[in-house]
């Protein structure tokens, strides 16, 4: 477990200068608008500076903080037990995911995130969907969580590097690597890809964007979530001739659903 971050900011892509780092107290990298942002446990500036791009800019946080201010601890949502990989749960029934969020979302604690596993829970219970595609999977853990309630595949994608990196880590940790494909690409360039159960836990704007397409409505079951009141109602409004609303959660004005297609 580790207490502080040390972000360092660079102008330019490092993506191949990092490709070899060993460091045992390297998080992880971030590319983004041009800007390469790289994560430690430790300081070190002096290190980095032997880079061919210089340091624009350092900046040290709470680990916590980083995850909406909640401190990383073992937690149990429904009949899953999520932890980190610094705490061992006791044994007890229903299931343990292992989940190191590293500086990706999802760790469990929003409540989009716990409207998800709580409304999988209840779609499992009556009927496991074979495959699973989740877009903007972030840690890779709705993937998994599908992987251990009775899924056979997930195709798990993001494009955001350090999501994907953590995605591998916490696929490997959770003993689902063969059942598990990760992909770094676009929500709306592979939403047409064959699944019977979509997710997607993102931004409202994407969620907007994919169902809008025809590609989207070619899955048995969806579960969208990330979404506000305002939000939750325009989605569900374009959905309901062609899908039927299964269940929902709501919590602190964050809204899940879960529909079904109608043919």
């Amino acid at each position: 477990m580790y207490d502080l971050i040390y972000i360092y900011e660079f102008k330019g892509d490092l993506s191949r200068e990092i490709a070899g780092i060993k460091d045992a107290d390297y998080v992880g990298f971030w590319k983004e608008s041009g800007y390469s942002f790289l994560f430690f446990k430790q300081p070190k500036r002096q290190y980095l500076e032997k880079l061919s791009i210089p340091i624009r800019s350092e900046l040290t946080i709470r680990h916590e903080d980083w995850e909406s201010g909640a401190p990383l601890r073992m937690i149990k949502v429904g009949n899953i037990t999520l932890h980190p990989p610094w705490e061992t749960p006791s044994k007890s029934e229903g299931l343990h995911i292992c989940i190191d969020p590293g500086m990706a979302f999802g760790s469990g604690y929003h409540p989009s995130t716990k409207g998800c596993l709580l409304l999988l829970q209840n779609l499992f219970s009556h009927s496991a969907p074979e495959t699973v595609l989740d877009l903007g999977t972030g840690t890779g853990l709705l993937s998994i969580v599908c992987l251990k309630l009775g899924s056979m595949r997930a195709c798990a994608v993001d494009n955001n590097n350090l999501s994907i990196e953590m995605a591998r880590l916490n696929r490997r940790l959770n003993s689902v690597t063969e059942q598990m494909h990760i992909v770094m690409a676009d929500a709306l360039d592979l939403v047409c890809l064959p699944a019977e159960l979509l997710v997607a836990n993102m931004h409202y704007a994407v969620i907007d964007e994919i169902t809008r397409l025809e590609a989207f409505y070619t899955k048995r079951y969806y579960l969208l979530s990330g979404l506000l009141a305002s939000e939750s109602y325009k989605i569900s409004e374009r959905l309901r001739e062609r899908l039927t609303l299964v269940d929902t959660w709501a919590d602190n004005f964050w809204f899940s659903h879960l529909f079904k297609s109608k043919l």
